[in-house]
């Protein structure tokens, strides 16, 4: 590795983050200087994340080591020594994994079956009502022998102030800033938070938005949406959304179109045969990592030479591009194909030199070449550039807006069920009590309390609703053996056998 003396500032990032701790800075006259010991894996992270740019990105082979092809970075390792990873270990020339498989214990058929059996309530919460003051027994409790299992479920429709839904939008196209507040009817009701592959992701409600004057705004919202109603909502400063559970989102109006199966530089690793031979160079525009085929790992492995082309964004690591969003060809900011070539070297281009460019979720390609004096210009797509096109599209899943409801059970949604709430929440985080939703699981937070969340994508239409408090209903259900029922303290005297539950709604909804 080179380093610029000029530039270098001593500043000790490069020290600081050498994944194989192999840069130890040195004085040299009146300055500290990064100096290489025999670890480096010429990793070139250094290089790209010197604020100065002292350190050179380093690109030979270096002898009496071995290449590693395990990701894009390609360490190149010498004996005795690991990757940056630590995953691989170079042991006589050879990369080895330096840790052991593990294989888990598996469950009993038994365990698995009391699992599943615990997995299903008797009884959903919805319709069951509640009971107030918390320490009334819930309103419905039912005890079934199930394939050999007593089971209990403990049913009730509970007030929750402190609940949110988390909303996943698929889409590649730009809907604000993470941090940006969203908005219905005038009101700020949640924020843009992280974004996850592929989606953009809400945060509506929380306790804090709950103690504002939108709480009755925003516990309306919930609902609509928890119920799988449409919707509008629109991010300060961003995209006006117009959303449901289970449809497509539509963003500034129009609908988006699909969701990718991967980043840009993935999928040349998923296609990289079929791509092959299709251009002479290929760029796959993404607004989170653009592809670059012939740099990449998978241009490596099918032995073609680097073009010296560059796609727009800040490079990551061969063949990857970090892309900056907007609303053109794969969330990024090239609306024409020609900018998806944002430097090249004119002296390594030919005439009739071509560039296929396509976007992530294969929605659009083109085709560029050469001319004589080294400018691009688009020409017809030819029809198996097409079919690759059509081939990354098929495996694009249609977008989508999900929404999970999370809530936390507080007195009402446990004194119901015992007199001693602790033993229901740690019969919970033991797995003993299974939690669902409108029939539907939850998953539960790990630490202290009864922390969830449910997809309200499976759960019947219009399971939840809300009281003036305000708070958002749902129906939630407890369900164990009779043992533990017991063992916690559960309220005895109010449970039922089921039969007897299923006769009495039957009379009472005949004839209506």
């Amino acid at each position: 590795m080179e380093v610029d003396p000029k530039r270098c500032v001593s500043c000790g990032h490069c020290e600081e983050n050498c994944p194989v701790g192999a840069i130890t800075l040195k004085e040299e006259g009146r300055k500290k200087r990064p100096s290489f010991s025999d670890r480096c894996v010429f990793c070139n992270l250094c290089s790209n994340i010197c604020p100065t740019h002292a350190i050179s990105a380093f690109t030979q082979t270096v002898e009496g080591t071995v290449r590693c092809e395990a990701c894009p970075v390609a360490c190149q390792i010498q004996e005795g020594f690991y990757g940056a990873c630590q995953r691989y270990v170079n042991r006589g020339g050879v990369l080895q994994t330096p840790t052991p498989l593990r294989f888990p214990d598996r469950e009993t058929l038994e365990a698995m079956k009391r699992r599943a059996i615990l997995s299903v309530p008797l009884v959903t919460g919805v319709g069951a009502g509640n009971t107030y003051p918390d320490f009334v027994p819930a309103p419905v409790q039912v005890r079934e022998e199930v394939e050999g299992v007593d089971v209990v479920t403990v049913v009730t429709e509970t007030p929750l102030t402190y609940s949110s839904i988390l909303l996943k939008i698929d889409t590649d196209q730009p809907i604000g800033k993470e941090g940006a507040p969203v908005i219905w009817k005038k009101k700020q009701v949640g924020h843009v938070t992280t974004e996850q592959y592929g989606s953009k992701m809400i945060s509506l409600g929380g306790i804090n938005l709950m103690k504002t004057d939108a709480n009755v705004l925003l516990t309306r919202l919930m609902v609509r949406i928890a119920n799988k109603e449409r919707f509008f909502v629109e991010v300060e400063g961003g995209a006006k959304l117009e959303l449901q559970v289970g449809e497509t989102p539509i963003i500034n109006g129009v609908p988006a179109g699909r969701m990718k199966v991967a980043c840009g530089a993935a999928i040349m690793g998923i296609f990289g045969g079929e791509l092959k031979g299709l251009a002479d160079e290929i760029i796959i525009l993404d607004s989170d990592i653009t592809g670059l085929f012939s740099e990449g790992h998978v241009g490596r492995f099918l032995g073609l030479r680097p073009t010296g082309i560059r796609p727009p964004g800040r490079f990551a690591s061969p063949g990857r591009y970090f892309g900056t969003p907007g609303e053109g060809w794969g969330g990024t900011t090239v609306k024409d194909p020609l900018e998806a070539i944002a430097q090249y070297d004119r002296q390594k281009i030919w005439p009739g030199m071509r560039v296929l460019v396509l976007e992530v979720t294969g929605q659009q390609a083109a085709m560029l070449e050469a001319d004589e004096k080294g400018d691009f210009h688009r020409i017809p797509t030819p029809k198996e550039a097409e079919a690759m096109r059509e081939l990354i599209a098929s495996n694009s899943e249609p977008a989508l807006t999900s929404a999970l409801y999370m809530g936390g059970c507080g007195g009402s949604a446990r004194a119901g069920t015992t007199r001693n709430p602790i033993k229901l929440t740690r019969a919970v985080q033991r797995g003993e009590i299974q939690l669902t939703v409108g029939g539907v699981p939850a998953y539960v937070l790990p630490g202290g309390g009864i922390n969830f969340m449910v997809d309200v994508g499976k759960m019947r239409w219009r399971s939840f609703t809300w009281v003036p408090v305000p708070a958002v209903v749902a129906p939630i259900e407890y369900t164990m053996e009779h043992s533990t029922f017991v063992e916690m303290g559960g309220h005895r005297q109010a449970l039922r056998q089921l039969k007897d539950l299923k006769a009495q709604e039957e009379a009472k909804w005949k004839g209506r």
